[in-house]
C-alpha cells in the first residue's frame, strides 16, 4: 500500500528522511531498517497531526458487518 502525503517535513523529518535513504541505511540489517522506520512513523504520529488526519481519511473504513455474529 502506497500513501502519499502533502505536509510541511520539520527539521526533524528532514534529518530522519536523509538518513533512512542513505546508502549506509539502505544496505543495513533489516532490524535496523524496521526500527528507524517506526522511529519516523511514531514522530509523524505525534508531531504531525495533518498526516495523522490524511492517513484516517485514506484508509478504508472496515464495516461492521463485516464481523460474524454469533448470535444470529
Amino acid at each position: 500500500m502506497k500513501l502519499l502525503l502533502d505536509f510541511e517535513p520539520c527539521k526533524e523529518c528532514k534529518e530522519m528522511m536523509t538518513e533512512l535513504s542513505s546508502p549506509e541505511m539502505i544496505f543495513a540489517d533489516e532490524k535496523i531498517r524496521i526500527d528507524q522506520s517506526a522511529k519516523f512513523l511514531r514522530h509523524l504520529t505525534y508531531n504531525h497531526n495533518e498526516v495523522l488526519q490524511a492517513v484516517m481519511e485514506d484508509l478504508p473504513k472496515q464495516k461492521k458487518d463485516q464481523e460474524p455474529d454469533f448470535y444470529q
